[in-house]
């Protein structure tokens, strides 16, 4: 078997001696040990270190790229493309978990520690630091981290730039929920003065912004929808005739028919009649404020608009807590609740529980 001597693997690597000698001691280099009066020497195989040197230098590829920042921003616009495109889990992700992971990874890297040496970005060690950093009231921001940094290695993985190690070691920062979630909803009397006060007009509000914030309360308060559902919804999903609406590839792509109630039928048909004309398919359309014109409604402004009505009254409440209004005023008037689990879309009667804020 051929072997070489320290000195010739030292001179090879373009290391000193006692480097090596370290590297052999540490058994970080395949070594033999040839014995000899009053003590040994290290030999190392040819074969072996041909292969261990190749290891060695994709490895130093691999922190050479994922430690350098520009690297992981170019590799972050094709890890969100391959989410996309459904190449990473095998389908699309949707538009809000993408933008989720982009936003979250983002804070990921603008929470770093900063860094001395050069070593990977994605760390066991790097990700509990930025968790640490985060307030421990805000689960779901430390968990959306969480679940985009993982996501990320996930792609690394595919393309063989990290190995399987950090990927499972990073599952020992899983965030744990230290405070109980907040579950904001309304009573029957909020809501009805929610959608009162959805109703008024304010200053600086057109006729058609007012039956327009009306009928967003309106609808999710009556049928559950999720913010991306109601954006998504087009006019043909709306049978007013037959009074129910049809989600089209809601969440976890699943299609289903809600219900409209007399009150929800009555507010829609006022919507209806001052919605503006458009090609646009779009069931809610609002008014762009650059071109004076319809454009579609997307979760943004949603978003933007309740918080802008909430500020108005003396109770909070989001849009996901309207979802939760809904269940629990259909709990209370005692629907079944495998009926309101259809109605919300919910795979698991356990979540559709979890939505009920009844005693």
């Amino acid at each position: 078997m051929e072997t070489l001597t320290i000195e010739q693997v030292a001179q090879d690597l373009r290391l000193s001696r006692r480097s090596v000698q370290r590297l052999a001691q540490n058994n970080e280099i395949p070594t033999i040990t040839k014995p000899f009066r009053g003590g040994f020497e290290y030999l190392i195989p040819l074969n072996s270190y041909l292969v261990w040197k190749q290891n060695r230098s994709i490895k130093a590829k691999e922190n050479s790229s994922l430690s350098n920042l520009d690297s992981i921003n170019e590799l972050k616009e094709e890890w969100i493309d391959w989410c996309k495109t459904g190449k990473l889990i095998g389908k699309p992700l949707s538009e809000n978990t993408i933008k989720t992971n982009t936003v979250r990874f983002n804070q990921y890297l603008a929470l770093m520690p900063r860094r001395y040496v050069k070593s990977s970005i994605i760390s066991l060690e790097i990700l509990r630091e930025v968790l640490s950093g985060v307030d421990p009231k805000s689960f779901a921001i430390k968990d959306n981290i969480y679940k985009a940094v993982r996501s990320f290695t996930k792609f690394l993985i595919a393309n063989n730039l990290a190995k399987e190690e950090p990927f499972i070691e990073l599952q020992k920062a899983k965030p744990k929920r230290v405070y109980p979630a907040k579950k904001v909803h309304c009573t029957l009397e909020q809501y009805q003065k929610l959608l009162e006060e959805a109703g008024k007009r304010t200053q600086g509000q057109s006729e058609y912004d007012v039956i327009l914030s009306k009928t967003k309360i309106a609808m999710i308060g009556f049928t559950g929808l999720r913010a991306s559902e109601l954006c998504n919804l087009r006019m043909q999903d709306v049978d007013l005739f037959n009074k129910k609406l049809f989600v089209c590839l809601g969440k976890g792509k699943k299609n289903r028919f809600v219900g409209i109630c007399n009150d929800l039928y009555e507010v829609l048909i006022e919507y209806l009649k001052a919605r503006p004309k458009t090609n646009i398919e779009n069931f809610f359309v609002t008014i762009s404020s650059s071109t004076d014109k319809p454009v579609a409604f997307n979760r943004d402004v949603l978003l933007h608009k309740a918080k802008r009505l909430c500020k108005r009254l003396d109770f909070v409440v989001n849009l996901h807590g309207l979802r939760r209004t809904f269940a629990t005023i259909a709990a209370n008037s005692e629907k079944p609740i495998n009926i309101i689990s259809l109605a919300l879309g919910h795979a698991d009667l356990k979540t559709t529980q979890g939505y009920l804020m009844t005693s």
